[in-house]
């Protein structure tokens, strides 16, 4: 992990709410202490390191930049996500009404055009992706039902219409 486990309280005061982080055999997870009512700002990230290059604990925040902010490292992906990243404001908003011990989940996809390190998704979530790869590798079907990010959504619109034009492009040739 790229933060010693030393170098943080557990229970940590973020203005008036309280997160938790715990540790699992995966490693650290984040959990409200607090009932958090649905579309509330949890948490607004202020100390980070901006990279160029994808790091598996970065969250990419446009499409060449990416940021690491302790909170979204220990966030886990999920396909039913209790949170939403917003990485315009780079603020956590709860996706639906959170009770103590939720666990502060998020969309990978909904930050993530590729993913540095794939992986098989164990969420058990109804409508499931299986894989996660980064929202390049979603089908536009399942991609639909989540709120992305802008970057995501022009990186999304850009191969969109190259596939419009290369079809298109076929018809006339043709």
């Amino acid at each position: 992990m790229f933060y010693p486990t030393n170098t943080f309280n557990k229970l940590k005061s973020i203005g008036s709410l309280k997160i938790e982080f715990r540790e699992l055999t995966n490693g650290f997870c984040v959990f409200t202490t607090l009932r958090i009512p649905a579309h509330y700002p949890i948490y607004q990230a202020k100390d980070t390191l901006i990279f160029q290059n994808q790091t598996y604990q970065t969250v990419q925040v446009d499409e060449q930049t990416h940021l690491l902010d302790f909170v979204f490292a220990n966030m886990n992906h999920s396909c039913n996500p209790s949170t939403f990243i917003d990485c315009g404001s780079l603020t956590i908003f709860a996706e639906r009404d959170l009770e103590p011990g939720d666990e502060l989940t998020f969309f990978y996809p909904s930050t993530e055009w590729r993913m540095e390190r794939p992986f098989k998704c164990r969420c058990g979530a109804s409508g499931c992706i299986g894989n996660v790869k980064g929202a390049a590798k979603v089908l536009s079907s399942s991609l639909n039902r989540y709120r992305l990010n802008r970057h995501i959504e022009r990186l999304r619109n850009t191969i969109i219409t190259r596939e419009k034009t290369a079809t298109y492009a076929k018809v006339l040739n043709s």
